[in-house]
């Protein structure tokens, strides 16, 4: 970002912006000269994978148990009694139709449905590359000149417009928030810790010249 002319920061305390911006510590920056990432890093990670596998997981097995619940009471049979019942059900569409009419058979497929196809969703955005990176645990680290961009998309009906912001470099770009945007000392080279597989950056820090 283009910084104002009459306002000069140093290397330590661009270096100190963006680690608030970019929340990283002092100890992890440490690590990930390193070349490691630090556990505190780890954890934040974590989350990213964790939030949606579990939704993925929550909305692929829901339906199936909420039904065999209903399945056992309906039957009066223990619940795992009830697991062929209602696999034999949701075969033979027909059967069913006859046993529960067309609305209670449509809502019953269409609620296994719905909550599969928000299974799937979630499960694009878990990342197989992260996730070995996390395994690993190992950064990589290159120099590079960075220009701070931002993009905007005009939405319809006046609403504000969509703002993302990024680190650029010659071959790449970081999608980073609005304080890291803000932190940046326009064109001037760093040091980024990149993950290997996902190429996340993780920590960057101004170059100090030899």
């Amino acid at each position: 970002m283009t910084q104002d002319p009459t306002t000069f920061r140093s290397k330590d305390q661009v270096l100190y912006d963006l680690a608030k911006a970019m929340r990283f510590s002092p100890e992890s920056l440490a690590a990930n000269r390193g070349g490691r990432l630090s556990g505190q890093q780890v954890k934040e990670f974590a989350g990213r994978l964790s939030g949606p596998t579990i939704v993925a997981v929550v909305f692929t097995l829901a339906p199936f148990v909420f039904w065999l619940v209903r399945t056992s009471a309906q039957e009066q049979v223990s619940f795992e009694e009830a697991i062929p019942i209602l696999l034999r059900q949701l075969v033979h569409v027909g059967q069913m139709m006859e046993s529960f009419g067309k609305l209670g058979t449509l809502f019953r497929l269409g609620s296994i449905a719905v909550c599969l196809v928000v299974a799937a969703i979630a499960a694009i955005r878990i990342s197989p590359a992260l996730y070995f990176d996390l395994l690993e645990r190992s950064i990589v680290a290159r120099e590079a000149r960075i220009n701070a961009r931002e993009e905007q998309t005009i939405r319809p009906n006046g609403r504000d417009p969509i703002e993302v912001y990024f680190f650029e470099t010659k071959t790449d770009r970081y999608e980073v928030n609005l304080a890291a945007y803000r932190a940046l000392e326009d064109g001037s080279v760093y040091r980024l810790y990149l993950l290997p597989r996902s190429k996340l950056l993780v920590s960057l820090e101004p170059k100090v010249s030899d």
